[in-house]
């Protein structure tokens, strides 16, 4: 369902017109500067006005279609990476919970998916090439603000046909190019490049997860924090996602840091980020500007600002003394 079928559907379910929702939307994308998509917005606008547009057709979706907060979503992808397992100690049980990733991959894009505690066993009978059907899927928004699949109760596996499987033969995770920020095209491509920090933007530099899940919270109509399946979470925790400008000389873009790659960039600590300290990001974004930076991350078309923007996978500070001995040199200063 594109954005204007969502808008459609909006209009049709609430009290709102066209030109009242579009302008809630545009409102909506400016108090998240950028960080949420159009489509993202749209939802965002529904919930406050009591509409659900959580349930998708039940039809196959293309990944690059996939946006957070569907359901009933049936999905075919070549197994492009399997992550180790990882486990957990849970308060209030004895058995520790199991986390594992895969992540998919069509002609559109990847998308990973998140398997919990038995589901598991999913990625212990998959191998990194196979093509596979997962139906009764539901999304929700990861820490970089794309969908991530979970599976729900009634989530069914399966390998495609054969005669499908020709089709994923050039599906391949993305490599990494090292470019100037002038060369950064396409959606869903990873770049590396280096820049000098120009602007950091804090109006909104923290959302709430659950510590123990990582899912995102939110507040409901009772002042409670709950996740996106109505569990209660007593104590949320906040999360990182701050949006800067970089500039190399032959261009600038926005890119996204979330988490580790948001407190690595401003300096801040864990308790900073878990208390969601603003005053510290707001101190800390004037002291980087002008800092230069490496970064690693895969590209993503931000609507509202009609561009492309780099989600930031990782960073590192540039060795700028280095930098400038190695210029004079070439100087022959």
């Amino acid at each position: 369902m594109d954005t204007e079928d969502l808008i459609e559907k909006v209009v049709e379910a609430s009290e709102l017109d066209k030109d009242e929702l579009e302008e809630k939307v545009e409102e909506k994308l400016e108090e998240f500067e950028g960080l949420v998509s159009e489509e993202g917005a749209v939802h965002l606008v529904a919930k406050e006005h009591g509409v659900d547009l959580s349930e998708s057709d039940a039809a196959d979706l293309k990944i690059e279609n996939v946006v957070p907060e569907m359901r009933k979503v049936i999905i075919k992808g070549k197994v492009l990476r399997v992550s180790d397992m990882n486990t957990f100690s849970r308060d209030d049980d004895e058995e520790d919970g199991k986390v594992q990733n895969l992540v998919l991959g069509d002609d559109t894009g990847t998308i990973r998916v998140t398997l919990w505690d038995e589901q598991t066993e999913i990625a212990q009978n998959v191998d990194e090439g196979d093509v596979i059907e997962m139906s009764g899927c539901y999304t929700v928004e990861d820490d970089r603000g794309k969908a991530e699949l979970r599976l729900g109760d009634s989530a069914q596996v399966k390998m495609v046909d054969e005669d499908e499987k020709d089709s994923f033969d050039d599906v391949e995770m993305q490599s990494t190019s090292e470019v100037a920020i002038s060369e950064v095209a396409g959606e869903g491509n990873s770049f590396k490049v280096t820049g000098m920090i120009m602007t950091v933007y804090t109006s909104n530099p923290f959302y709430r997860v659950d510590p123990d899940s990582g899912d995102t919270v939110r507040e409901d109509d009772d002042g409670n924090y709950v996740t996106d399946d109505g569990t209660e979470v007593e104590e949320p925790e906040g999360r990182l996602a701050v949006s800067a400008v970089l500039d190399d000389g032959t261009e600038n873009i926005r890119a996204v840091f979330f988490g580790d790659q948001a407190r690595n960039m401003l300096g801040l600590t864990e308790e900073q980020e878990k208390e969601m300290d603003k005053d510290a990001v707001e101190e800390s974004s004037e002291k980087v500007k002008g800092k230069e930076i490496e970064i690693e991350g895969r590209t993503r078309y931000n609507d509202y600002f009609d561009t492309i923007e780099l989600l930031v996978n990782s960073m590192n500070e540039t060795e700028t003394e280095g930098k400038i001995e190695e210029m004079l040199e070439i100087m022959g200063a």
